[in-house]
């Protein structure tokens, strides 16, 4: 039995004004997987569904979506190298315009309002390219286990979460890149 595609949306079901929807997915129904931030090293993977929660206001040609998507990824400090796990919940707000009454040459040069805009062709709305984004754009490049992470020595490699090493006691700095700037000792509490 096909499984009924929620992010799939036909046009013809949404009413004029306010329409709300929500659907549970594994990344993999979209064509993602769960190591899906591949470009991003501190990302290790998503863990369980993502969840999408949303508003479709419907006004003529154009369609407002308004809503969050929600998922649990497990990172990996840029700071200390510890694992972590995060919840997420990211705004979703794509705007799409249709252009089958309208069409737009290739060659035209879309004004600054219509750049914000996606082309809404068919009689389906697709959501998969919007929740793919939010999950993609929500992962930080340099993401830290807490706010107050102090990190690690450079010298001996302890995590100066749990404690200072002495390495800056027993002038241990060689090989510190930062040694002339006087960051070679850790972060005061």
């Amino acid at each position: 039995m096909k499984r009924r595609r929620p992010w799939m949306v036909a046009l013809a079901r949404l009413n004029q004004g306010e329409n709300h929807l929500e659907f549970v997915l594994d990344i993999e129904e979209i064509g993602g997987s769960e190591h899906e931030v591949t470009e991003n090293p501190t990302f290790e993977q998503l863990i369980g569904p993502v969840r999408v929660s949303l508003d479709i206001s419907r006004t003529g040609r154009r369609l407002f979506v308004r809503g969050k998507v929600g998922f649990r990824a497990r990172l990996q400090c840029a700071s200390c190298g510890a694992e972590y796990e995060r919840d997420f919940a990211e705004d979703l707000v794509p705007e799409y315009v249709s252009w089958e009454d309208k069409p737009v040459p290739a060659e035209q040069e879309l004004s600054g309002e219509d750049l914000g805009r996606a082309r809404l062709e068919g009689d389906m709305l697709d959501l998969t390219a919007p929740v793919r984004d939010a999950i993609h754009l929500a992962i930080p490049m340099a993401p830290k286990c807490r706010p107050d992470c102090r990190g690690v020595c450079p010298s001996c490699g302890k995590d100066w979460n749990e404690g200072p090493c002495g390495c800056a006691d027993k002038g241990n700095t060689a090989g510190h890149p930062f040694v002339d700037l006087g960051e070679a000792e850790p972060p005061s509490e």
